[in-house]
């Protein structure tokens, strides 16, 4: 099936080669010659200046209108923060500048400040040229400001209250780690989508999509290092290197990183059975990481004609990462004096992934337009685990092996058509066959050995169309997805299965704008797939007392989001409502023995109301942004026999504060305070953050110097209490994150790496 699926894509993809139409083609750049993206390109006849076609510049400011229709009317540019522009459509050349907007006040002038965020059409959109948000180092510190983003516990970045998004490159789907091997200097514009429409993989529930700059012909060079201290040192080097030809784009990438840390994770688990009440506290659990990573990619695509684009990428990562953990158990009964036991932990893990993509973009005539991406991923995974317990002179040694293989082929072909002006239909399918294999041996007594394989093809379907009609607009689609899973136990046969799904999942949108006003209402549905570990059928030995299993029974959550948001000049405000029908999460059982397994597991429902508040204005050298939020989740659990509510909402409060100095001095101070509260069956904590940082640029921006203090106060804490089934667990997870950096920048030409290809198999690489 998947074969047939793939071959018809690309005989469709193959045939509207024979499709193709005249057209004018042009682009809309500011007075610094650089592309003005989401300018509008209108079309009017003479003489009465009645409307004939319209189109809007893409990220780049280029664009494309019907050459038949041209006659000999008129062009209108035109784009919020700039004068309009109307020039003979008969003698247009092919570029047209606009010049940024001012008003005299009593012989002052004043340049009006252009927005940095933008509604438009549900997406909140974020220019990064030309403002400070361009001047940070590191892509994290300058996605976190940004309305709806926010730090982890962890260090990294998610949307508030929807977790990680997928992320989009120049429409290229794309994994995290590949949008860490841009600075912001590299980016035009950000889009935040918090309800992606039926174009987008249903898995996910917010799109980041990042569109990058594009400079002259040339070379470029960028070389980075970044030094850190906190508990322990780390430091990781960067060269990338491009070259832009006319028609041809070549583009290597290398990093090397050694992140060193310290980790203290003190545990307690309570379970009651019965009358007693169980102990097991790990009050010094702590653990110190290496982990070493070698990231490098290479890639080139050619123009054949203006309208076709071909290209290739091959990457990869090699990552060992070792971690000693220490830690003491006492273990007992409510009714008995606590024993104790010494744990140590030793952890050998190696991984490679290798990825090959393949694409074609063609632009088949002004009306036309596809994207084919081929895509092959290579997975590799050996680990070592070695575990000593002592208590009373007595000493237990579990050692564990286990390697793992992951293979993903995908494709996806992908239309756009524009009958009309102001009309576009959106169209396509995707397909992608995994296969795992997985074995796991254990010296533990309670660990069977485990050997099984897992595949999964899945194949989709979509279609969406959008429409203007004077100050509305309008978007409604329908996806459909196809999966079957099978898992295969090698060892026992009875624990084979085999599950299908059908699933459609629809979208629709309704945007107005009117005087500066922005404003949609939209509705879509998701899904949240389980991870390959989740589904994994093998154990993992904690201790004597606890273990980790995966569940192949598992099923995917489907997400219902209804959505309201509106802003005006410096104020954005959205406000949802989502219902989520077997919602995944952690649980517990319990066995013979009192021994705890942690797993995963279906619930039935969980539902949430959230909104979020930016304002952000410029004053002077002061570019203050606030942020506000909060989500109320509405989630109950069983405990100990009784229901339990899990209402509490969480809050966020978040200032970034920057600071443009002459001579190209750049401060910037980030404040950010979370309430806690609970999140599924976990309630959290208070905690807060404050980072500060100090940039200077020399030689014209090509050499680059940021001192940096991340998480001053020291105070990123995880602590957490999960109280389901019979069991009462609290956790803090301190990832000791503060340190003090150094990042040194060398930029030669600062040539911009926009690689136009497309990952179709970027959301199975983030569930590896």
């Amino acid at each position: 099936m998947m074969k047939r699926m793939i071959f018809t894509a690309m005989l469709l993809h193959c045939v509207c080669a024979g499709i193709g139409a005249d057209s004018l083609t042009g682009k809309v750049t500011d007075e610094a010659h650089r592309g003005v993206a989401y300018a509008n390109v209108v079309l009017l006849a003479l003489p009465d200046s009645v409307f004939v076609a319209g189109t809007v510049s893409d990220a780049d400011g280029c664009f494309m209108l019907e050459a038949s229709a041209l006659g000999e009317g008129l062009l209108r540019f035109s784009c919020l923060g700039y004068h309009s522009c109307t020039v003979p459509a008969s003698g247009f050349t092919g570029e047209v500048t606009l010049r940024e907007e001012s008003v005299r006040l009593q012989g002052v002038e004043v340049v009006a400040e252009r927005p940095v965020h933008q509604l438009k059409d549900g997406a909140l959109l974020t220019r990064v040229e030309g403002t400070a948000l361009s001047q940070y180092h590191r892509i994290n510190d300058m996605l976190a400001v940004l309305p709806g983003m926010t730090f982890t516990v962890s260090g990294e970045v998610e949307v508030f209250g929807l977790g990680t998004p997928v992320i989009y490159i120049n429409n290229r789907k794309a994994r995290a780690d590949e949008l860490q091997q841009l600075t912001p200097q590299d980016i035009r514009s950000v889009e935040l989508i918090t309800n992606p429409g039926a174009r987008y993989d249903a898995e996910g529930k917010a799109v980041l999509k990042v569109y990058t700059l594009r400079r002259d012909d040339g070379h470029a060079l960028l070389a980075e290092h970044v030094s850190e201290q906190g508990r322990r040192y780390s430091d990781y080097e960067t060269l990338r290197y491009d070259y832009w030809n006319r028609k041809l784009h070549v583009s290597a990438y290398y990093q090397y990183a050694d992140y060193r840390s310290v980790v203290n994770q003190p545990q307690s688990h309570e379970l009651a059975l019965g009358d007693s009440l169980y102990l097991y506290r790990n009050p010094d659990q702590g653990d110190r990481r290496d982990t070493k990573q070698h990231t490098w990619y290479a890639n080139a695509d050619y123009e054949l004609t203006a309208r076709h684009v071909i290209g290739a990428k091959v990457e990869g990562t090699h990552t060992r990462d070792y971690t000693f953990r220490t830690g003491s158990l006492a273990y007992g009964w409510s009714h008995a004096p606590l024993a104790e036991k010494d744990i140590d932990n030793d952890y050998l893990n190696r991984t490679d992934v290798y990825h090959a993509n393949l694409f074609h973009n063609a632009d088949w005539s002004n009306r036309l337009s596809s994207a084919l991406n081929l895509d092959f991923v290579y997975n590799r995974n050996r680990y070592r685990q070695a575990t000593a317990e002592t208590s009373s002179g007595e000493r237990l040694e579990t050692e564990s092996h286990g390697k793992g293989n992951l293979s993903i082929a995908s494709g996806q072909l992908a239309f756009d058509y524009r009958p009309a002006s102001g009309v576009q239909v959106g169209f396509g399918s995707d397909v992608s066959r995994v296969h795992t294999h997985n074995e796991l041996q254990s010296t533990a007594d309670n660990v069977a050995a485990s050997l099984y394989d897992e595949d999964e093809v899945r194949a989709a379907a979509f279609a969406d169309v959008s429409a203007e009609a004077g100050d509305f607009s309008f978007r409604a689609g329908v996806r459909y997805e196809y999966m079957q899973m099978k898992f295969r136990d090698r060892l026992d046969a009875s624990g084979n299965l085999t599950r299908r799904f059908h699933n459609v999942y629809p979208s629709a949108s309704v945007s107005y704008k009117r005087n500066g006003w922005s404003q949609t209402l939209s509705f879509s549905s998701r899904t949240t797939r389980p991870s390959f570990r989740q589904l994994s059928n093998a154990v993992y030995y904690s201790n004597e007392f606890m273990y980790q299993r995966g569940n192949p029974l598992l099923l995917p959550a489907t997400a219902y989001k209804l959505e309201w948001s509106i802003s005006h000049k410096p104020f954005y405000f959205s406000a949802s409502y989502t219902y989520e029908k077997n919602h995944l999460s952690t649980c517990h059982e319990e066995e013979a023995g009192n021994r705890i397994i942690s797993t995963f597991c279906n619930y039935r429902r969980i539902q949430y109301l959230k909104a979020t508040l930016n304002i952000q204005k410029t004053f002077g050298i002061w570019h203050p942004s606030l942020t506000l939020g909060i989500s109320q989740p509405f989630f109950k659990v069983m405990y100990r026999g009784e229901p339990l509510a899990y209402h509490s909402p969480n809050c966020i409060a978040a200032l970034n504060q920057q600071f443009t100095f002459p001579k190209d001095y750049l401060l910037s101070v980030y404040y950010a305070f979370y309430s806690g509260g609970d999140l599924g069956s976990v309630s959290i904590r208070p905690y807060q953050m404050l980072n500060l940082e100090l940039q200077k640029d020399f030689f014209e921006k090509r050499f680059s110097v940021s001192l940096k203090a991340y998480d001053l106060l020291r105070t990123m804490k995880f602590r957490e209490e999960q109280r389901e089934g019979n069991l009462r667990f609290t956790q803090t997870e301190d990832y000791q994150l503060w340190n003090f950096s150094v990042s040194l920048v060398f930029r030669f030409n600062q040539l911009k790496n926009t690689y136009r290809g497309k990952n179709s198999s970027a959301s199975d690489m983030e569930r590896m």
